[in-house]
Formats: C-alpha cells, sequence, structure tokens
C-alpha cells in the first residue's frame, strides 16, 4: 500500500471510530442513533445502570443497560420504523422494554378490530389514538418522568372511551430494588431496573358498562434474546393447562413442573401463552446462561373479577389473563423481523364511574454476574433454582 492509500485508510479509520463511538448492539450507540430522531430521548441513571425514556411517545422506554454507554442495549426497538419516520405518525409498534397498552384485542369488545370487520391479521390496527397520540411531560426528577395524554378508543361493538392516561417511568437504585425485592444484592453484581406506573381515568359523563365493553392497561415489554433464553413464571397452584394462543404448544418449547412454566423464548418460533388469575402470582422473570443475565418482573396483583379477553374467536369478555408472555420469529416470507420476546402484564378491567381510576404498575429487573449468585436471586424471588432449569 503505497503512502497516499495508506493515509487515506488511517483517515478512514479515524472517521469510522469517531462517528461510531460505542460498538455495535451497545445502549450507547443506541441512543446515539435514538437521539437522532426522537427529539425528547431521554437518558436516566443511577450510576452504570442506564434507561432511554421518550416522554412523548408516552412516557416509553425503549432499552437499558447495566454496564454503562458500552453496555450491552437489552431492549428491542423497530428501527425500520423509526429510521423511515414512520414513527412521527404510527408510534404503537415502535417496540421498547416499556411501553402502554390497552385490552382486549379480540372479541365483541376488541379496541383493534373496526366494527363487522373479521377479526385476523390482515384487519388488525392499533387504536388511533394508541397509535399517534403524543403525550406532554408533566414532571421531571432525577430518576423519574412524568407525561399524561388523553384519548378516544372505539371498541368493535362501536362504544367510545373518552380516557385519561398518566404515566410515570422510573429507574431503581440498588436501594430500591433490594427493597422491593426483599434482598440482599450480592456483591459483583451487575444490575439495572425500572419500572412503569400508569393510571387510566374514565373521563366522559357516564360509567362503563359490561355490557358494552370495559377497557385495561396492558403494559408491554419487548426483550432481546438468545437461544438458551427460557421465561420462568411461578404458579400460585398447580395445573397442566394454560393459554395458547397460536395453536397448542409443543413440549420442546413448554414445560410446567413443580408449579413453575418454563417457555422456551428464543425468537425461533411465533408463540404465546397466556396464565389466568386463578393461577399466577405476580412475578416472573427469565435466565439465559448465554448472556449470563436473569431478569425478574414484576406488576400489580389484585386478583381482582374481570380480566379482558384477548383469545382469537372468544366468546367469553371477562375471562382473560394476567399474564401473557410473545415469543418472536425472523421469518422475511411472512413479512415478520421479531428477533424478541415480551413480558406483558395486564390489569383488571373496571365499570368506572366518571372520573374513576385504575392503576397498573409492571417493575422490571435485569442482573448479571456469578451464576451462584444470580441463582440465589432466581430461589429467592421466583423459588426456581436456576441450575435445575428443565432442559428441553
Amino acid at each position: 500500500m503505497n503512502r497516499s492509500l495508506y493515509a487515506l485508510f488511517i483517515i478512514s479509520l479515524l472517521f469510522y471510530s469517531c462517528k461510531n463511538k460505542y460498538p455495535e448492539e451497545s445502549f450507547g450507540r443506541d441512543l446515539e442513533k435514538l437521539s437522532k430522531f426522537i427529539e425528547d430521548i431521554t437518558l436516566l441513571q443511577t450510576e452504570e445502570s442506564m434507561i432511554t425514556v421518550s416522554a412523548s411517545n408516552q412516557a416509553r422506554i425503549f432499552t437499558s443497560s447495566l454496564a454503562g454507554m458500552s453496555g450491552t442495549s437489552n431492549g428491542w426497538i423497530n428501527w425500520p420504523i423509526i429510521e423511515s419516520g414512520r414513527h412521527k405518525d404510527s408510534i404503537a409498534y415502535m417496540g421498547g422494554e416499556s411501553r402502554l397498552w390497552f385490552g382486549p384485542e379480540f372479541g365483541a369488545f376488541s379496541i383493534f378490530f373496526d366494527a363487522g370487520a373479521a377479526q385476523n391479521g390482515t384487519n388488525m390496527r392499533a387504536p388511533k389514538d394508541l397509535d399517534a397520540k403524543k403525550f406532554k411531560m408533566s414532571k421531571r426528577t432525577k430518576k423519574s418522568i412524568s407525561s399524561v395524554g388523553a384519548m378516544q378508543i372505539k371498541n368493535a361493538s362501536g362504544f367510545i372511551f373518552d380516557i385519561e392516561i398518566a404515566r410515570t417511568v422510573s429507574i431503581l437504585t440498588e436501594d430500591d430494588i433490594e427493597k422491593k425485592l426483599n434482598i440482599a444484592l450480592p456483591d459483583g453484581i451487575s444490575q439495572v431496573a425500572f419500572s412503569a406506573a400508569t393510571t387510566l381515568k374514565n373521563n366522559s359523563l357516564s360509567q362503563w358498562k359490561k355490557e358494552t365493553g370495559l377497557l385495561n392497561i396492558w403494559e408491554l415489554g419487548c426483550m432481546l434474546t438468545a437461544t438458551d433464553t427460557k421465561v420462568i413464571i411461578p404458579l400460585q397452584k398447580k395445573t397442566d393447562s394454560i393459554t395458547s394462543y397460536f395453536g397448542a404448544l409443543s413440549k420442546d418449547r413448554l414445560v410446567i413442573k413443580d408449579s413453575t412454566v418454563y417457555f422456551k423464548t428464543d425468537a425461533q418460533q411465533v408463540s404465546k401463552l397466556g396464565i389466568s388469575p386463578l393461577h399466577c402470582k405476580n412475578t416472573m422473570g427469565s435466565y439465559s446462561a448465554t448472556m449470563n443475565q436473569l431478569t425478574i418482573v414484576t406488576f400489580t396483583f389484585n386478583n381482582d373479577d374481570l380480566y379482558t379477553n384477548s383469545i382469537p374467536g372468544n366468546n367469553a369478555p371477562y375471562a382473560g389473563d394476567v399474564i401473557n408472555i410473545f415469543n418472536g420469529e425472523v421469518n422475511i416470507p411472512l413479512d415478520r423481523n421479531w428477533p424478541f420476546y415480551e413480558f406483558e402484564s395486564s390489569s383488571s378491567a373496571k365499570e368506572l364511574l366518571p372520573n374513576e381510576k385504575i392503576d397498573h404498575t409492571q417493575t422490571t429487573y435485569h442482573f448479571q454476574g456469578a451464576i451462584e449468585d444470580l441463582t440465589e436471586i432466581s430461589k429467592k424471588v421466583l423459588g426456581v433454582d436456576l441450575k435445575n432449569i428443565p432442559i428441553f
């Protein structure tokens, strides 16, 4: 290589290095990219624990890191929507580790289909305001961001909900984590934790009725995964039957053992399960040895009577699930680019009076460290020894 070409090579290398300050798949790289497209993207951090938040995009947490800017980015982000600019008018499917959703998805009172439309994938769409409504920041602290917004949502039976939403997302300190999970974090453990607290208010002049449909708060979080990731769901009582949304779940994807559900979430096959209020606790989690990561998710659960039903073709609108886990896949011929799985939890639904509210909070904890230390956390919170997770 002659001197001029060598000099050009060095200049190009330096330019590339400056342009890409952080490595691929790092939190810092995702933050840089998000900052180009979303004006109010905000960093919240406690030491090396970091999350990215957008108040205007319905107080969405896009992703998190346990190890600062160079740490791995945990959340799945739908970059094609954001980089194309479609997110300016359509925000529902941008992904993120914590985002607002509502139920029910299917049935007579579905909010994802127009009245009279066949309830299939072709006709499914997010409610207009959920997909497009920007929120306004109402409060900002060092560790949290709050935002509010008003929406109108029409269900498949023609009823229109006037609602007001208030949402606060927060990053947790190490002390917060220990208090909330009632654990003592071992030395050498890395962690990041965040919560999303949502309040839904009936903003209309009349009470909501079961006969015309109800709404519930539905919290979703898209997580990047590995081929050995398994979700762990402790049950409050034994059962051999859980809800399967897309056909039967085979034994190579689902195992129920010792009152615990183990579900393969490797983003290799589209599948989804649900846990009813009769069986669920307010805790779930996942573990990947490849990623050296334990995730725990807790949520508000009061075991009320009414949970909206999002099973396709259902005729029981209030016999729904509290927990849902979605596992994606990448299948370009089928237009699926979903290399993630989701932790989902739902509030109950209520016949709200005018100005009456329902609340729901979901909190996510990521831990990395020695397997012995992760196992102690798992045993304490999930009741599961990570070394004894079934092999399937």
